[in-house]
């Protein structure tokens, strides 16, 4: 006689979270800690700020946890609030870069440094100062598609577009990004 272990479906996670079981909540971000981390680096543009982003993001999926309309749609709906802490720490930090320049402070701002194992540590420094000359919107979209492993209909939820939206945006990312990998 076999035993199959069977984990719970995000569905059964969200409604015990709801009823107060924290390893539950944990349970999830165990699930997608690795594709939020990816999503805050990118979207960021700082490896060494994604996990205090992706951190700081979770604990607000954790108190905004009764908002979820579709306990089924929690993995997009949670790193679309990594996205958003990434993006108001990314302006946090160009505020704080201006003031700083401003007043004549000197800021020395180390360059993305992506762990990707699949990637070599040149192709990866290539790849993230490409990633940082495309605009934000292709920068995020590729962010949830390859970064954080969305399929299109949960990208298209995470950023709130159709279906066929996130097609043509990741299209015209891609080749925008061929065209600064090509400048190499």
């Amino acid at each position: 006689m076999t035993t199959e272990s069977t984990e719970p479906s995000d569905t059964d996670l969200v409604t015990r979270a709801r009823a107060g079981d924290d390893a539950a909540f944990g349970a999830l971000v165990g699930r997608y800690q690795t594709a939020a981390l990816r999503l805050a680096a990118v979207i960021s543009g700082s490896t060494d700020d994604a996990a205090d982003i992706a951190q700081e993001a979770l604990v607000k999926a954790h108190r905004s946890l009764a908002k979820l309309t579709d306990p089924a749609m929690v993995r997009p709906w949670m790193l679309r609030i990594v996205a958003n802490e990434a993006k108001n720490h990314l302006r946090g930090r160009d505020r704080r870069h201006q003031r700083e320049l401003r007043y004549g402070s000197w800021v020395v701002a180390a360059m993305p440094d992506p762990e990707d194992s699949v990637l070599d540590a040149d192709d990866a420094h290539e790849l993230a100062l490409a990633l940082a000359r495309i605009g934000a919107r292709d920068r995020q979209v590729l962010a949830y598609r390859y970064f954080a492993g969305l399929s299109e209909v949960e990208t298209a939820r995470a950023l709130d577009v159709a279906a066929g939206t996130v097609k043509s945006r990741t299209a015209r990312a891609l080749a925008r990004l061929r065209v600064e990998m090509g400048r190499r």
